[in-house]
Formats: structure tokens, C-alpha cells, sequence
């Protein structure tokens, strides 16, 4: 027997119940309760469903689609009649608007837009409610809406998607970058604020840097715009990742959260190369430069190779040291820090920090633990002249008494550390530890701690 469902639902939006009736119930019962007015709203039979007037000129129907309250499939206008809806009147209702796509849902509810909004798909059953207006329509259901398309009417193609601007006035893109955030370290410290506008464009962040003296711009989470004369830390992110449009164009991509959309002003002097770098990463007297560091072939550039720091074996009673090898990677840690001029690995197991001695002309960087000794302090970070991004950003090279372009590898040919690859500062032939021809000139690039 083909027995109908029946909803009750209150016009407060109580819960709904279902219940059945005979085939001769009728459609629509109203029942006082209270101050709450019921309506019983029964499942329209096959031969209801088929029986739908005739649409407006121009109007064809696409049929069931899902629905939910919290993500409407039309959202753009919506009116409720309780006892006259119809599918003619909700057109009406979108028609002077110009929308192109009128629905109706639950009895009762007309929606309107010109997009059919996700998650909304193609339903196979559910529109199965008489509208309260003509028993012999159907006005969707309980989470389901009857869609109309105006045919009449021609929605201009969507704008296209939002990209990244590659130049900016004088400025070029050079790519998207990861950022510290929650307390790590900046890759830009120079927040700006540009006046009269909400949130910046790639245009207008740029000409805010570029008067203030700063030959690097980067765009960040929408509406940031952040400057600074060198990018000391760096860890490139695809282009994809820089995808949030700016808030005061969304024709541009103004970087993402914790993504950095960085320009370089391309009419700036570069930094001499010689000259240390002198931006408040590397000045403070408070916090220090945090780094590993990589051994990257010259000239041309290579694979970088990372530097640890490797213990020698100690004498009782007398200092630990340790000195810069490929080897020490493996053994102790390969993060280091600079701070007013002075270089050196970070604490070892809690025993504490090792200091830097001044290296010699033909020997390895040498650093000493439980020590009378003074630390060594004309290190300093300059311009990567092997760098891949160009002159104003980094990752730096690490500088001593005024040198970048003097640190090897070598590989020790002593029968006490056969095989072993140092760093050496400025290889001499007249060394017994290693065949300087053998040797590979590199500088030692300061990069993100990993």
C-alpha cells in the first residue's frame, strides 16, 4: 500500500516528526499549539509531482538539488510565505533583480541567486512538498530545493582568478617566501602602514618601501605590507602557496598567512659584498643570529654541504675543542649563532658554549670549551655571492677578519683523521694536514635552522 510520509514541523523551527496517513489525508493540516503554529506537510505522490504549471517565458526547470541551512545553494535573496508561496510568485520575486536562478524549498521558502553555490548537487528524491500556495505544485523539501533557471538572462563570465603581480614600478617579483610567526624570527621587520586604503596592493606596498628606503617589499596574509634593506632568512615556497587576493585588489595575490610575497627594487644599489651587513639581525647586542651552516662551492655555486661541529678527544684537565668538518654533523650539533662579532656552535648537552679562536692563516676553525681563552669577535655576515635570489637576499655568508672568500674544504690526510673534510681558512700549501690542491673553495652560507 502506498502510504505517504508526514513532516510536523513548528514555524519556530522545532524539531520535525514523521508519521503516515492514508492516501486521503489532507495536504496540508494547520493545528493551534499553544502560540506555536503547526503545519503537517505530507509527501506529494508521484502523480503530484508531475502536475507543475506552466513556467514564465524564459524560465525551464533543473530539477532537485540538496540544501542544507548552513550552506544555502541559493543564498543571494530569499523571502518565507507560510500560506502562498508558489513557484510563480518566487519567480516574480527574483525576476526584477535580474537573478538567474529562482528555488523553492520546504513549502514555503523562495531563494534567489545567480550561482548555484557548492556544496549544492543534483538530488534524486526529496522534493516531494506541495507549496502552501497551489497544492498541485511542488516546492522542494525538507533539505531540498527546486531550481528554475531564467534563460533571458546573461551573467557575465566570472572575473579572472587573482594572480601574482610580477612587477610593481620599479620593483620585481623574486618569489614566495615562509615567514616566521608566533615568536620566530621575521624575514622582513619593517611593518608598514599605507594610508587611506584597506589593505595594500602589491603597487602601493612597494612605493610605501621604496620611500622609506628599503629595496626589498613583501605582501603577507592579504593586507600586510613588511620592508627592509636585506632578507637574511630564507625558505622559498612554491607560488601557490602566496594565494590569499588582496583585500584592496582582488585581482592581485597579496601573499597568505605565515607567506610572503617578496619584490626587489631593481633601481637599488646592491650591498658591496665586501662590507658586512649591518640590518638589526646581525646588530643586536641582545639576540643573537641563529643559523646552520652550509659549505657552497665557488664560483658557480653547488650543493651546499652542511658543517658540523665535531669534538676532538679531550685531555683531563685541559680544554674540550672543537672544529668546523662535514664529519661533525653526524656527531654534535650544526647550529650556531653570531652576536656582537662572535661566532659559535650552541650549547653542548648543557655544558655550555663553546668560544671561537682566532683562526690561522692554513688551519681549521677551532672553538674551546672550559676555557681561560677570550673569544674571537670579527665575524660578521655579508652578501651570498652565490645566492640564488640575488644580492639582497640571503642566506648570508659568514665573514672573519673581514674575509668571506677564503674558507675550503679540505679532506685530512693525516693517519689520525685519514678521509675526514674540515673547514680550513685560507689553505696553505706548506700544511702537513691536507694536499691543497685538493682542496674546494667555498663560502659558508648561514641558513634557516632546519
Amino acid at each position: 500500500m502506498n502510504v505517504p510520509r508526514a513532516f510536523l514541523r513548528t514555524d519556530q523551527g522545532l524539531n520535525i516528526m514523521a508519521f503516515s496517513f492514508p492516501k486521503t489525508v489532507f495536504k496540508s493540516l494547520l493545528a493551534l499549539t499553544g502560540s506555536a503554529v503547526v503545519r503537517v506537510c505530507v509527501n506529494a505522490s508521484p502523480a503530484l509531482e508531475a502536475r507543475q504549471s506552466s513556467l514564465p517565458a524564459g524560465w525551464v526547470s533543473l530539477g532537485c538539488y540538496t540544501d542544507s541551512a548552513a550552506s544555502r545553494t541559493l543564498k543571494t535573496a530569499s523571502f518565507t510565505d507560510v500560506n502562498n508561496m508558489t513557484i510563480e510568485s518566487c519567480i516574480a520575486f527574483c525576476t526584477p533583480n535580474g537573478y538567474q536562478f529562482a528555488g523553492v524549498e520546504f513549502s514555503r521558502e523562495c531563494y534567489c541567486d545567480n550561482v548555484i553555490e557548492a556544496p549544492g548537487t543534483p538530488a534524486t528524491d526529496g522534493c516531494n512538498m506541495a507549496c502552501t500556495g497551489n497544492a498541485a505544485e511542488i516546492c522542494g523539501g525538507a533539505d531540498r530545493i527546486n531550481i528554475f533557471n531564467n534563460t533571458a538572462v546573461s551573467i557575465p563570465p566570472p572575473p579572472p582568478p587573482a594572480t601574482i603581480k610580477q612587477t610593481a614600478g620599479t620593483y620585481q617579483y623574486k618569489g614566495c617566501f615562509e615567514d616566521g610567526v608566533n615568536g620566530a624570527p621575521r624575514d622582513l621587520l619593517n611593518k608598514i602602514t599605507v594610508p587611506g586604503l584597506r589593505g595594500v596592493t602589491a603597487e602601493s606596498c612597494t612605493s610605501a618601501c621604496q620611500a622609506a628606503g628599503f629595496p626589498l617589499a613583501g605582501l603577507e596574509f592579504a593586507q600586510e605590507c613588511w620592508c627592509d634593506t636585506y632578507m637574511p632568512l630564507v625558505i622559498p615556497a612554491p607560488d601557490s602557496d602566496c594565494n590569499s587576493p588582496c583585500l584592496a585588489d582582488p585581482t592581485e595575490l597579496c601573499g597568505a598567512g605565515n607567506r610572503l610575497a617578496i619584490y626587489q627594487d631593481t633601481t637599488a644599489t646592491p650591498p658591496n659584498p665586501q662590507q658586512c651587513l649591518t640590518n638589526s639581525q646581525f646588530t643586536s647586542t641582545t639576540q643573537p643570529f641563529s643559523f646552520d651552516l652550509q659549505a657552497v662551492p665557488t664560483p658557480g655555486g653547488g650543493a651546499p654541504v652542511q658543517i658540523g661541529a665535531l669534538e676532538l678527544a679531550a685531555t683531563s684537565g685541559a680544554p674540550s675543542y672543537f672544529l668546523l668538518s662535514t664529519q661533525g654533523i653526524a656527531t654534535e650539533s650544526h647550529t650556531y649563532t653570531l652576536i656582537e662579532g662572535v661566532f659559535s656552535p650552541k650549547s653542548f648537552e648543557g655544558e655550555g658554549i663553546p668560544i671561537p679562536l682566532a683562526p690561522n692563516v692554513g688551519s681549521t676553525q677551532v672553538f674551546a670549551l672550559f676555557s681561560t681563552f677570550t673569544a674571537f669577535n670579527q665575524y660578521c655576515a655579508k652578501p651570498n655571492p652565490v645566492g640564488s635570489f640575488g644580492p639582497f637576499i640571503g642566506p648570508p655568508t659568514l665573514s672573519v677578519s673581514g674575509h668571506a672568500d677564503e674558507w675550503a674544504l679540505c679532506t685530512n690526510t693525516t693517519i689520525f683523521a685519514p678521509g675526514r673534510v674540515d673547514v680550513v681558512f685560507s689553505p696553505s700549501p706548506l700544511s702537513h694536514d691536507y694536499n691543497v690542491s685538493a682542496c674546494q673553495s667555498v663560502v659558508l652560507q648561514m641558513s634557516q635552522p632546519l
